[in-house]
């Protein structure tokens, strides 16, 4: 049901909201906030820096073709330092998640308890943590990888090929960078990385609206960048909560 799977997220926004300012889940997670924030003004930098690299490197290639303080040197530099922070826009999430992993335990303690009244006794080594966010990555890769090469090949279809293969690529690419906030508590109830996949792809509807909703929440500037993945993490426990009681109720 899309309208109950959109109702689903928004209400498990709405909890996180309440979870993290009222539940004191935010005094667990400043140094993960403050790694964040490292992290945004490194990719900044970054992405400054290299678009002068790059360009450095192609005026030395190309001559006067490209010439010093020109207007075609402005625009490249302007479009490398984009793609760049496009790139690492997508890949935000994931390495925020990495960031979080140490504390997610702790969190979801504190999510279990206001949800269902009581906390699950699991003590997951960082080793174990780490672990298993590798085998979500993986399979967040593989099926990326999969997609663009469906819609490579789809292209080659007249007429209809991109547009179908943007319709079926888009939907399965926001839910792929949303499988990693719902599977911590998969990993915690005992399901395996390909278990969990399985339960999250029965929900595909749901987890695409909340990885859409927390992708949208990204693009607010700063207080989204710093606090997006919070509320994703928080939700994403939530929403897994809910679809493990559903299962349990279906066995």
């Amino acid at each position: 049901n899309r309208m109950n799977a959109i109702k689903v997220t928004l209400s498990a926004y709405g909890d996180a909201h309440k979870f993290i300012w009222n539940k004191g889940i935010i005094k667990l997670i400043k140094i993960p906030l403050l790694l964040t924030l490292a992290y945004f003004s490194f990719i900044f930098f970054a992405a400054y820096f290299l678009s002068g690299f790059i360009i450095d490197f192609f005026q030395d290639l190309l001559g006067n073709f490209v010439s010093e303080g020109g207007w075609l040197e402005s625009f490249l530099k302007i479009l490398v330092f984009f793609l760049f922070a496009a790139f690492s826009f997508i890949t935000y999430r994931i390495v925020v998640l990495f960031l979080y992993s140490f504390s997610i335990d702790e969190i979801t303690d504190r999510v279990e308890v206001s949800v269902i009244g009581k906390k699950i006794e699991c003590q997951r080594t960082p080793r174990e943590l780490i672990k298993r966010m590798m085998v979500m990555a993986l399979i967040t890769i593989v099926g990326t990888v999969t997609l663009l090469l469906f819609e490579l090949f789809a292209n080659y279809i007249p007429l209809i090929g991109g547009l179908l293969a943007l319709i079926f690529v888009v939907p399965c690419e926001i839910y792929l960078t949303g499988i990693g906030f719902v599977d911590p508590y998969f990993d915690r109830v005992g399901l395996s990385g390909a278990e969990s996949f399985r339960v999250m792809r029965k929900h595909f509807f749901t987890i695409m609206v909340f990885s859409l909703v927390g992708g949208l929440i990204l693009l607010i500037p700063i207080v989204g960048w710093l606090l997006g993945p919070t509320y994703s993490i928080v939700a994403g426990i939530i929403i897994a909560i809910g679809i493990h009681k559903e299962n349990q109720v279906a066995e």
